[in-house]
């Protein structure tokens, strides 16, 4: 396995959601601030009424309000007015018993991001909406981080040579401009807010208390033979109380392949220090030795997970797995084998097939059955949307066919605007690719296209080149390509000519309906274009693939050989003919 890039330990502030809850029903608050606090890191106010709102939402860090439009007095429409007028606007979720009305369509064009209907026919609804803004807070976060280190780099390359240019003089300010919001207090200075209800305005200032999160010193680990008699004793607690707990199955990145004994022990004391910073100082972790290690989250839901499987995922722990107890398992098997069974999917490339032909989409799922594939077929745009909103931070490409469908253009467009495109999306087309054509994908996120009739084994090339980490394609080194060139081979005094499916320095596969069996030697000629003569190699057959129909699939039949005496100029002159084919099918 690749090692692992050094990946630093993630800021506190970055996974801290200040959460402010507007109703003038105390039950709502109640209920509302019940399953918020059970995410880790989120801080949870409430007011119930909008001018205390507005004055929460200026003193804190307020970074999502899920409030009431209909309320005595000051409507909760009048106050969305004013939050949008802030200069930092947070996410806005409303609750409204008039989803269809007019006042609930002003809050959308407000900026609201999303609606709750009252009274709450299913409360599951809330955590998914809150799900959404997080992500999307969290995706601002990574975008806001990404550009400061590129300005940072930028900075860098800078010259110190004076200014002679009386325009840019002018234009240009002598010193970095502050930005406003850092004046207000930073979440790791204020601490978390207290989960308290708001029933009268006051002047006075934030009572400041310490976070869960942040750098926390070594801790002891656990062996992992205590966590089912753990789990049981918090079961209990959880019965007692109502309240919710996860287990999660984490594994350690490997390190470099070539570390002795004591770099592994380093590497993986260094690897725990980086996660106890991902978890909270009441979370216990457990020694799973060459299976990773375990982690008891208390009092956390599965939003709590997706948060802090986030916070994982950037910490550089790409496989984790999380059950959630009682909402996915009643005891403590049944939770360990939920984690187990999540993680196992984490291992696997998540790839969702969007397709509303139900045979092809079937053929797609088949192609797809090699072990380390997850796909997921979906056959409506609106779920499509649901699942990838869940998959975002999980998933590795999106297939789908193009259509005249104005709702699967739609549906692109939206994952562009919300930049929930962080995946390749491979298109299948049956019309030519025209330049503008070619642009307009681009801008969508296609990566590659493909037509429908694509061999077995060129579609798994193609997913192959598009999921896999870059890392291990740059181990690659003898990458091959699908190019047809023509060839000529001889052997057991037959001539015969055909032409290649793949090409590499090392070896290709010839097209052969009748293809030689594996151990035969032959005489092989390649034309490649631009070559005045042909490439000429003594090669070994290494398998052979004879022609048959699959039953969803054709495959190609032939030889695979080894090139066994050529020059190592000639395989640098593949080398280059390779890397220039490989963009045959992407954009």
């Amino acid at each position: 396995m690749a090692q692992p890039k050094s990946t630093s330990a993630p800021r506190a502030d970055d996974y801290q959601f200040g959460v402010l809850i507007v109703d003038d029903d105390e039950t709502i608050l109640n209920l509302l601030k019940e399953i918020i606090t059970m995410v880790p890191g989120c801080h949870v106010r409430t007011a119930t009424e909008p001018a205390i709102a507005m004055k929460e939402i200026v003193r804190n860090n307020i970074d999502i309000v899920i409030t009431d439009v209909h309320m005595p007095g000051v409507t909760g429409l009048e106050m969305l007015k004013d939050i949008v007028a802030l200069e930092r606007t947070p996410e806005i979720i409303v609750m409204t018993a008039y989803p269809s009305g007019e006042i609930a369509n002003q809050a959308m064009e407000l900026g609201a991001m999303s609606m709750i209907a009252k009274p709450f026919d299913d409360i599951a609804q809330v955590p998914a909406e809150l799900e959404k803004a997080i992500k999307k807070i969290l995706r601002q976060r990574s975008t806001e981080k990404e550009v400061a280190a590129k300005k940072r780099e930028l900075a860098s390359l800078q010259t110190s040579a004076p200014d002679t240019d009386e325009v840019m003089k002018v234009s240009l300010p002598d010193s970095p401009v502050e930005d406003p919001r850092k004046n207000g207090p930073k979440p790791a200075e204020q601490g978390a807010p207290a989960s308290t209800s708001v029933s009268a305005p006051s002047e006075a200032p934030p009572v400041k208390e310490p976070l869960d999160y942040g750098v926390m010193p070594t801790r002891k680990l656990y062996p992992i033979s205590l966590l089912e008699p753990l789990i049981e004793i918090e079961m209990e607690r959880c019965k007692r109380y109502k309240r919710q707990m996860a287990i999660g199955m984490i594994d350690i990145p490997e390190p470099s392949p070539s570390a002795d004994q004591i770099e592994r022990q380093t590497h993986r004391q260094e690897q725990i220090e980086l996660l106890e910073n991902c978890v909270r100082k009441s979370d216990v972790i457990l020694d799973a030795g060459a299976d990773g290690v375990a982690v008891l989250a208390y009092e956390c839901n599965r939003l709590g997970v997706e948060v802090v499987e986030h916070k994982l995922m950037a910490s550089g722990f790409q496989h984790t797995g999380f059950g959630v107890y009682p909402s996915e398992a009643k005891n403590p098997g049944d939770v360990i084998e939920v984690a187990k069974r999540n993680l196992q999917g984490k291992r696997k490339f998540q790839i969702l097939v969007l397709e509303q032909e139900e045979f092809f989409a079937r053929i797609l799922l088949n192609m797809l059955s090699d072990p380390k594939y997850f796909p997921t077929w979906s056959k409506s745009f609106e779920d499509a949307y649901q699942m990838i909103i869940r998959m975002t931070e999980k998933l590795k490409l999106l297939t789908l066919s193009m259509t005249k469908d104005p709702k699967q253009w739609a549906l692109l467009a939206r994952l562009k605007k919300e930049n929930l495109v962080q995946w390749p999306i491979l298109l299948f087309i049956d019309v030519p690719l025209t330049p503008p054509l070619r642009d307009q994908l681009r801008t969508f996120g296609v990566r590659a296209v493909i037509n429908r009739a694509i061999s077995q084994e060129e579609f798994t090339y193609i997913v192959q080149t598009l999921v896999l980490p870059k890392p291990i394609q740059e181990e690659r080194k003898n990458f091959r390509a699908l190019v047809t060139l023509p060839v000529q081979y001889e052997f057991e005094g037959k001539k015969l000519s055909s032409n290649t499916f793949t090409l590499s320095r090392d070896g290709l596969f010839i097209r052969d309906m009748n293809p030689p069996q594996s151990g035969t030697r032959m005489q092989l000629e390649i034309f490649m274009p631009g070559q005045t003569g042909s490439l000429k190699t003594t090669a070994e057959v290494l398998y052979a693939v004879p022609y048959f129909v699959g039953v969803n699939r054709f495959h190609v039949a032939g030889a695979a050989v080894k090139f066994l005496d050529f020059t190592e100029e000639q395989k640098n002159l593949i080398d280059t003919f390779v890397s220039q084919s490989r963009t045959s099918y992407f954009l």
